[in-house]
């Protein structure tokens, strides 16, 4: 095994950046630790586990690989929560740190003795979760002498070994899932100020060359109508002619129209304005752009007044209120929690008496809105956009997705 020894450095801010890093790591295990001491008395025993199989009581959460412990989902709520975390990231979190002290257990005694950072060994855990336990003890075996030294290519072509020998048909049916990966994104939550946005796509080689053509010609025949844009802004504005024109390079805009709704809120003295689709600034300039777009449709709406409280006695709410709810919450509003794809839930239960009205609807995805149903969760609107959400423990977490000024 291949070891670095340090002696003491003479520079003393050196030495201070070394204790730190140390009592870092420290740290690290400390909490990691910590974790797994809470999830050795959380662990469902085979008659608890029997019990969460039935999703409508507590769903059981197989986090690590096979063969480590069972958790209740509703526990590990306020887990994730108390390490500071989304529920995803912190389901994340115990899944590896599970699966590192259960099924790879000389990367973990390596942790603990502070020889091979957390993050690293988590890195490796993610892998083998997917592995039958074989598989994570070969991983375990030849990969944690060395993890401090070798490269993520070898951990890859050691978990992937492990999966073509412990594993044949898995790795069979990942290879065909690999061979149907292509995608296109549009990163609409990340957009800028300026109002440009980052797309990433994995296309067919085919489908690639095809698309290349079509910016290379359309970037000049931009060119050709007296662009002075450089080559890479001509590219751009091609590729947005190919999705206006739904994949015909046109540029005659007369037949085409844009569709999108923009929810942005400013006033005659902003800059600036917030766009709800993308939860991100734009400036009012980039807004007169766009409205100015041939082939645009602008539509002006009726300012919704987010205090406001409409109601219905129906139990489903109307547009508006869903309309109304969905521009107030924005996502989910469990604590940390920034799903988009929810349910309108009645936040005191309306074959209780609760009222279908906006300030007792909230945005809930379907993991949260079973916690709070099923799961002993349980939150109240403080004023409109602003709630308290209350854990089985008795924790409390303030959540406050009211508008700034």
């Amino acid at each position: 095994m291949a070891t670095t020894t340090r002696t003491r450095s003479s520079d003393p801010l050196l030495e201070s950046v070394h204790t730190r890093r140390q009592a870092e790591a420290r740290d690290q295990v400390a909490t990691l630790t910590a974790v797994l001491d809470w999830a050795v008395a959380n662990t469902a025993d085979e008659v608890e586990t029997a019990g969460l199989l039935d999703p409508m009581v507590e769903p059981a959460l197989h986090l690590g690989g096979p063969g480590c412990p069972v958790i209740g989902e509703y526990a590990a709520l306020d887990l994730a929560l108390s390490l500071g975390m989304s529920t995803d990231g912190g389901l994340a979190y115990l899944g590896k740190a599970l699966e590192l002290r259960h099924r790879l257990p000389r990367l973990y005694a390596r942790v603990v003795g502070l020889e091979v950072s957390l993050w690293k060994a988590f890195r490796v855990a993610e892998q083998t979760i997917a592995l039958p336990p074989a598989g994570a003890t070969h991983v375990d075996r030849v990969i944690s002498p060395f993890l401090h030294t070798c490269s993520w290519a070898q951990v890859d072509r050691a978990v992937e070994a492990a999966r073509a020998a412990y594993d044949p048909a898995e790795a069979e049916r990942r290879r065909l899932v690999a061979a149907e990966g292509r995608h296109a994104s549009v990163h609409l939550t990340d957009a800028t100020t300026t109002g440009t946005v980052d797309v990433t796509a994995t296309l067919d080689l085919a489908d690639a060359l095809d698309l290349e053509t079509a910016l290379r010609e359309g970037a000049q025949v931009l060119a050709d109508l007296g662009s002075t844009e450089t080559l890479d802004v001509r590219r751009s504005q091609a590729l947005g002619e190919v999705s206006l024109h739904q994949l015909t390079l046109d540029l005659d805009t007369t037949g085409a129209s844009r569709g999108v709704t923009i929810y942005a809120h400013l006033t005659a003295e902003d800059t600036s304005a917030v766009l709800d689709n993308t939860l991100t600034p734009v400036l009012v300039e980039q807004i007169r752009q766009w409205c100015e777009t041939a082939g645009t449709t602008v539509t002006l709406k009726p300012v919704i007044d987010l205090a406001s409280d409409p109601t219905t006695t129906a139990y489903r709410p109307t547009e508006t209120m869903r309309e109304q709810v969905h521009l107030r919450d924005r996502t989910c509003v469990f604590p940390d929690c920034g799903r988009r794809k929810v349910d309108l839930d009645h936040i005191h239960p309306f074959d209780l008496g609760g009222p279908t009205s906006a300030h007792n609807l909230a945005m809930l995805c379907r993991r949260h809105h079973r916690a709070k149903t099923h799961g002993s969760w349980s939150y109240r609107m403080l004023e409109p956009g602003h709630y308290e959400w209350t854990s089985p423990t008795g924790a409390t977490y303030l959540v406050d997705r009211r508008r700034r000024p």
